[in-house]
């Protein structure tokens, strides 16, 4: 059956909150449209939350810029997508900054920071595809750039989550009590992480040009002269995105197809991994991300097709994602200072037999989501291989 373009699918994505293993990864897209870069920022300015941001920036900005995946180039697809995600992690940070601004010792907005999250993620995500038609001299320093906040942000997400699956945790009241306890004391680190993230966001770097700040997007109170650090790798790709005639010719419709292809191989690798190994399941479920969000970016081009994939994908993420979070709760209970070892046991014990459940579960699911991606993509051609 020959691959059929389709129209960009209609809005209201898949919302996912910050627990439950996915922590972060909000609806099933990005939010903005790229047609509207003054919208982005308003809407985000507004407290627009990016887990409600419907159908996704690579569906809008791609639909909306025009149909036509093997005669659009891919520069013409992506670019939209990028500036779109560029003004919604742009539009994030400066919620995070100035929510924090305003009073000696206030804790920066959950929600904005939990945007920011995402938005930063989905972007970074992007880069991969990006590569392909920059290059990979041009977008390895902005990838580099904005590993240190990817990394802030991770921090906070282990912080909340460890909290989430220890509060949901079936415990006796002896040690109930006591793991209530301790998470009170450890709660700290988690204000800690959040103000880790500001203080990244409003660290300046040498010779930054002024903030001037977009209409609808609230002023950060940064040091005159300065400007937000993440800024000028935004700035670069930003630029990067826009000059289409220096990147690299193909079609949107190759690298669709070579975006996706490498996402589903890479799953597929891992996919036989044991249960039983937590580093290869987090591995498995970072490739389910992967090929979620590079499936939802292109989905104006490969349509329903893509669209299944995505939500397969979601499903996975997850569930592999709950699996996560467990096993992380199981290494923090090796050394929870303040517990003691009859405690300490019980919620290990806790915790073996959640994990236990959750494994078997990943086990049926993993094959049936297999099953019906091979289905998905089975008549899809191979990747050409670039020039």
């Amino acid at each position: 059956m020959p691959v059929e373009e389709s129209a960009p699918p209609p809005g209201g994505g898949e919302g996912e909150g910050r627990g439950g293993g996915v922590s972060g990864d909000g609806g099933a897209g990005a939010g903005a449209d790229a047609g509207s870069a003054g919208g982005a920022n308003a809407g985000s300015a507004g407290g627009a939350n990016a887990g409600s941001a419907g159908a996704g920036a690579g569906a809008k900005a791609g639909g909306r810029a025009g149909s036509g995946g093997a005669k659009r180039s891919a520069a013409g697809f992506l670019g939209p997508v990028l500036i779109s995600c560029i003004e919604r992690v742009r539009a994030d940070a400066r919620r995070v900054v100035a929510t924090s601004a305003r009073g000696e010792g206030v804790e920066p907005d959950v929600e904005a920071v939990h945007d920011f999250r995402v938005a930063l993620r989905r972007l970074r995500t992007l880069l991969k595809p990006a590569r392909r038609i920059y290059g990979k001299r041009r977008i390895r320093p902005i990838a580099d750039g904005l590993r240190e906040l990817a990394r802030a942000t991770g921090t906070l997400r282990d912080e909340e989550v460890l909290r989430e699956t220890l509060t949901d945790l079936e415990l006796g009241d002896e040690a109930r009590s006591a793991v209530d306890a301790w998470l009170a004391r450890r709660s700290q680190r988690e204000h800690e992480a959040r103000a880790a993230i500001v203080d990244l966001l409003r660290r300046d770097s040498a010779g930054d040009a002024p903030a001037t700040g977009d209409a609808g997007a609230p002023q950060v109170d940064a040091p005159a002269g300065k400007r937000l650090r993440l800024e000028k790798y935004l700035a670069r790709l930003e630029r990067r995105a826009s000059r289409r005639k220096k990147a690299k010719r193909r079609s949107a419709k190759a690298l669709a197809r070579r975006t996706i292809g490498d996402a589903l191989d890479d799953v597929r690798a891992l996919a036989a991994t044991d249960p039983s190994d937590g580093a290869g399941m987090h591995a498995l479920r970072i490739r389910f991300k992967r090929l979620r969000y590079s499936a939802e970016t292109f989905a104006p081009i490969f349509g329903e097709r893509a669209e299944r994939t995505a939500k397969s994908a979601s499903r996975l993420q997850r569930r592999l994602g709950q699996l996560h979070d467990v096993d992380e709760a199981l290494a923090r209970m090796k050394d929870a200072e303040g517990l003691s070892p009859a405690e300490r046991a019980a919620v290990t014990d806790a915790l073996g037999a959640k994990r236990a459940r959750l494994a078997g579960k990943a086990t049926d699911e993993l094959a049936q989501e297999l099953a019906t991606l091979a289905a998905l993509w089975s008549d899809e051609p191979p990747a050409p291989t670039p020039g």
